[in-house]
């Protein structure tokens, strides 16, 4: 160990030693770093752990007032004052995402609570290097990817609330990372020193965990069964992915063995005594919109744009299927999923953008030119301060301009660096297709 590394190692040491000593006093205090989401996901292991239903609101208030005890309710606060919350905070994701909630539910809510920010916060800067790594940008400039991936809007809504995007998104990286072939700079990347197999059998782990969230990502979905069923080595993956979903699955019945049948019925449920469905929130998305044109409102009608989009990401695949390239296309492939998902997106979902943003982001830094740095330097920073803005608002994380404004930025990006007549642009364009899958 070097004396620079032994001096950051022990400086890093003082300064948790200093935070967690100013951060005692209000170790316990709900007003202080709220929890928010977090409580769904520690109060849903806890109930499993207990053997109760998961998906009941009934369930998890009680443990969820536990943990607000210092906050007033609603009709005792004060103007302006933070109060508890009068409805529980429910978990929707299946029960494959319960073995990641069980740890939370055995410890302290603070504890798991940081521990669950540390563990999004590294999943998001790793994923951004990855991205970063595999879309071509420089080992050097590294740094650049994992500020964009912690600056974005949307990873700070994911640590903000507690929520658990930041597995999603290295589900993707980690995915795109171990599909390329060799590093973009035409080298044996580290991972070569797998054999190709094993690294397809890493990489359907990975996709595993965009599962966690499966309505965000139905195309990837599609273009990924697709791709196992064309005759290449990638259904080793699809089926490596395949059995860690049912391995998590079944962990849970451990403690609750009904735990799959309340999940479908809570899943199914249009509305509930204790708690809001996911057909009464307001989303963000499309097929929303479309459902609020419909005098009935059915919640099926937010599924119209999938269903529009399943046949064209197929007849898209079905053209380049030859030539699939994943580092070219899954960023296309994420657009296309959170502008057709039929609910959620929330502001927090969307850190899944971070895939198209990391891209754009490599081209700009390939770049010569000062003014494109500039110019989509501050947009990058106009559209982060303003979603930060929106917090100030009611459904705040209902940002549902973030997606096509973070399109057309991506595709201005791609047109902008395209038509640069600069060496490292006509380099980058040269670059052969390397991160094709192995076949």
């Amino acid at each position: 160990m070097t004396r620079r590394t032994l001096l950051m190692l022990l400086a890093l040491a003082v300064a948790g030693g200093a935070a967690a000593y100013l951060f005692a006093p209000v170790f316990d205090d709900a007003r202080v770093f709220r929890p928010v989401d977090f409580m769904e996901y520690q109060t849903a292991g806890r109930a499993t752990l207990n053997g109760q239903n998961p998906y009941d609101g009934a369930v998890l208030y009680p443990y969820q007032v536990e943990i607000q005890a210092k906050l007033p309710t609603p009709n005792d606060a004060a103007p302006g004052e933070a109060t508890r919350y009068a409805d529980p905070i429910m978990m929707w994701n299946p029960p494959w995402t319960l073995p990641l909630t069980l740890p939370l539910g055995a410890m302290h809510w603070r504890v798991g609570q940081l521990m669950w920010t540390a563990a999004n916060l590294i999943a998001v800067v790793v994923s951004g290097v990855l991205l970063w790594r595999v879309f071509g940008g420089a080992k050097e400039k590294a740094a650049v990817a994992a500020g964009v991936a912690v600056l974005f809007a949307p990873t700070l809504f994911v640590l903000l609330l507690g929520q658990i995007g930041g597995f999603l998104l290295l589900g993707l990286a980690g995915f795109l990372w171990c599909v390329r072939s060799r590093d973009p700079e035409g080298s044996a990347s580290k991972s070569d020193a797998l054999p190709s197999g094993s690294r397809l059998l890493i990489a359907g782990l990975f996709a595993a965990l965009t599962a966690i969230k499966p309505h965000l990502l139905v195309p990837f979905a599609l273009v990924l069964l697709l791709e196992s069923c064309r005759g290449g080595r990638v259904w080793r993956g699809v089926v490596a992915g395949g059995v860690a979903l049912v391995v998590f699955a079944l962990l849970p019945l451990l403690w609750n063995p009904h735990v799959w049948t309340q999940y479908r019925e809570a899943s199914s449920a249009l509305s509930a005594g204790t708690h809001n469905t996911p057909s009464e929130w307001t989303h963000a998305t499309l097929g929303y919109w479309l459902r609020t044109l419909h005098p009935d409102r059915p919640f099926a009608l937010m599924f119209v744009p999938l269903l529009v989009a399943l046949p064209l990401v197929a007849g898209y695949w079905w053209v380049k299927r030859k030539g699939w390239n994943w580092a070219a296309e899954l960023p296309r492939l994420v657009l296309v999923s959170l502008i057709a998902t039929p609910y959620g997106a929330w502001g927090f979902d969307l850190v899944l953008l971070l895939v198209p943003v990391v891209q754009a982001a490599v081209w700009v830094a390939n770049e010569s030119r000062r003014w494109v740095w500039l110019l989509f330097g501050g947009l990058f920073a106009a559209v982060t301060l303003i979603a930060l803005y929106s917090l100030r608002f009611e459904n705040s994380m209902a940002n549902g301009w973030l997606t096509p404004v973070t399109a057309a930025g991506y595709s201005l990006a791609g047109w902008v660096t395209r038509t640069g007549n600069t060496p490292a642009s006509r380099e980058r364009l040269a670059m052969p297709a390397s991160e094709a899958l192995p076949s």
